[in-house]
């Protein structure tokens, strides 16, 4: 299944599901309720000039086996490139987009698509593996229509909402449905909180919003459970909370990876006969969102952590963090995570029949600084390896004149050779083709069209127009640029 799609999974197994959320947040408030909302079609068409479509083209090995010349069996692996699709929504005016880290992640070349057909190569501002959360960036010479995140900590199962995306590469597709449960943990961090949807995701929704009927966006949608390995919707999707998300992308846009906060320490769900032998309160906690948990109980406070420094033992039941619940372990771990690093956090304990009060300091989880960081470096070093147009170019003889049927006198540069994986590759070109204008002005010399790519890119273009002729006529072609 490809990365950049929403995986399915042959049910019970979960471990081929995409996705991971990192991190809490503070509650927002919650929308005003009993005010009119608009139709559902004046939503959809206010809200999907925000959705793009992300079309990242990665290299992946492809085995070929064989015979060698003794006769035996050979086996070579090579790289293909492949175009993967996904999803993403716009949030700032400036051209920040939103996706998910596995819709690009190893992508040599990122561009998206907006509603009205534009098309723009996206720059990897950051990324992060086990938020699954990637921040793009565009340049156009426009504002383009932002969405924000709504309040995700007062949702409630029953509460509508509705998905635009681009499942199964058709692009702006809209589907509607509810939130069918909270929370949910499906084993892939230990972050999990997602919000399960019966609205129809499907392969390419990757990265797209969930949204609230106030037009807000309330996930982000990244996987799906279907019986099959290339199943569709079965009406089991999950989104990111927006409080995650939003997290997220605020630490991308500040460090490029997420400095999330840890005490070092390890624990366990609290269960009921856990808090009855521990002599809790039947109503002891409720957790960021409003729902009952009894808590997290520590297992582990190693040697070293600011947990230990701080007085935490094993056995110590954790009620509270900054004043916010804690329902589970997922829970103590999303709100520590948001803690301002270096500082102390009040956590709220349950210690021999009392609540005690601790004040360690955070530390920065390092761990999830270097799967990031990995993320992004080798993203990038796919992206910027192949920025270059990959051709070489010849002076027309006439000979190639006289093979390609133009005039004695016709002017051109021949394509003697094309890069594997490059721009000019993507876009078709193949030696042998001849280029007989860039932009507006006719090129016969390859450093003419040396010298009107290079001024087009000391002038910030992003693309070059160039006409090209071969055997089956002429065509122009947009190339992207390489930044300078």
């Amino acid at each position: 299944m490809r990365r950049s799609w929403l995986r399915s999974v042959r049910l019970p197994m979960l471990a081929g599901i995409v996705a991971a959320s990192l991190a809490g947040g503070a509650p927002g408030a919650r929308a005003e309720s009993g005010v009119p909302q608009p139709g559902l079609a004046d939503l959809v068409a206010k809200l999907t000039p925000s959705v793009v479509v992300i079309n990242a083209k990665v290299l992946e090995p492809a085995d070929t086996s064989g015979m060698n010349a003794a006769g035996t069996a050979a086996s070579t692996t090579q790289e293909v490139s492949h175009t993967l699709f996904g999803s993403g929504f716009i949030i700032d005016p400036d051209g920040l987009i939103v996706s998910n880290n596995h819709v690009i992640d190893g992508a040599y070349d990122i561009s998206v698509t907006f509603d009205d057909g534009t098309v723009a190569r996206a720059e990897l501002v950051g990324a992060t593996k086990i938020g699954d959360i990637a921040l793009l960036k565009v340049t156009l010479d426009r504002k383009l229509p932002a969405v924000s995140f709504g309040d995700s900590t007062h949702l409630r199962v029953g509460d509508p909402v509705v998905a635009i995306g681009n499942p199964l590469g058709f692009g702006f597709s809209v589907t509607t449905g509810v939130i069918s449960a909270l929370n949910r943990n499906i084993s892939l961090s230990p972050f999990d909180d997602f919000i399960q949807t019966d609205a129809a995701i499907n392969h390419g929704n990757s990265g797209g919003p969930l949204f609230n009927l106030q037009g807000q966006v309330i996930g982000v949608n990244t996987a799906i459970i279907s019986p099959g390995a290339d199943g569709g919707s079965v009406g089991l999707g999950f989104a990111i909370p927006a409080y995650n998300a939003k997290f997220v992308a605020d630490e991308l846009i500040k460090y490029g990876h997420v400095r999330a906060g840890t005490l070092g320490v390890e624990g366990q769900d609290v269960t009921s006969e856990i808090a009855k032998a521990a002599g809790l309160p039947a109503d002891m906690t409720l957790d960021m969102n409003g729902r009952p948990g009894f808590g997290m109980i520590v297992t582990e406070v190693p040697d070293g952590s600011s947990g230990k420094a701080a007085g935490l033992r094993e056995g110590d039941i954790v009620l509270s963090v900054g004043g916010v619940g804690v329902g589970d372990v997922r829970g103590f771990a999303r709100l520590v995570a948001v803690q301002p690093l270096d500082k102390p956090v009040s956590l709220t304990i349950w210690r021999h029949d009392a609540k005690l009060t601790l004040n360690p300091v955070v530390t920065e989880w390092l761990s999830g600084e270097k799967l990031d960081q990995a993320a992004v470096s080798h993203t990038l070093a796919r992206h910027t390896n192949n920025m270059d147009l990959g051709v070489t170019l010849a002076a027309l003889t006439p000979q190639t004149r006289a093979s390609h049927k133009l005039p004695a006198d016709s002017p051109g540069v021949l394509v003697t050779a094309v890069a594997p994986f490059s721009v000019a590759s993507d876009r078709g070109l193949k030696p042998g083709d001849v280029i007989l204008k860039v932009q507006d002005g006719v090129v016969t010399r390859p450093e003419q069209v040396v010298g009107m790519v290079g001024n087009m890119m000391h002038a910030d273009h992003s693309l070059v127009l160039v006409l090209v002729h071969n055997n089956s006529g002429q065509r122009w072609v947009a190339m992207p640029l390489p930044k300078q």
